[in-house]
């Protein structure tokens, strides 16, 4: 999971609206004390989806991400999410990018295995 949260800073937490930034460089999430990143609590879910959609529309993407993981948030009550209507979860704002981010670290474990001659 390291490499897809390490892809996941890399390409995403730097256009984030929350993060703190000195000049061009990512120093931190600026989320308030007490919320974290919803990307990091359901990192491995997210992996899981988006490893398990085979499709070029974002939009199935997105129906899959409600039903494993918006469904199963604590900031969401069924099919309604306070933070999603206001713009404000990180993940749904982001997930276009976090779903690249995780596609790229599978590219490069699937050319490093074939590399290496792993089935």
């Amino acid at each position: 999971m390291q490499a897809y949260l390490d892809a996941i800073h890399d390409r995403v937490c730097p256009v984030c609206l929350d993060a703190v930034m000195a000049g061009n460089k990512f120093v931190r999430c600026g989320l308030p004390v007490g919320r974290k990143c919803p990307v990091e609590i359901y990192l491995p879910q997210i992996v899981d989806v988006v490893e398990s959609v085979d499709s070029w529309l974002m939009e199935d993407y997105v129906n899959v991400l409600r039903e494993k993981v918006c469904a199963s948030c604590e900031n969401s009550e069924g099919d309604f999410c306070a933070l999603r209507l206001q713009a404000d979860c990180p993940l749904d704002r982001y997930f276009m990018l976090v779903a690249e981010a995780i596609r790229e670290v599978d590219a490069q474990i699937n050319a490093i295995s074939e590399t290496a001659g792993i089935p």
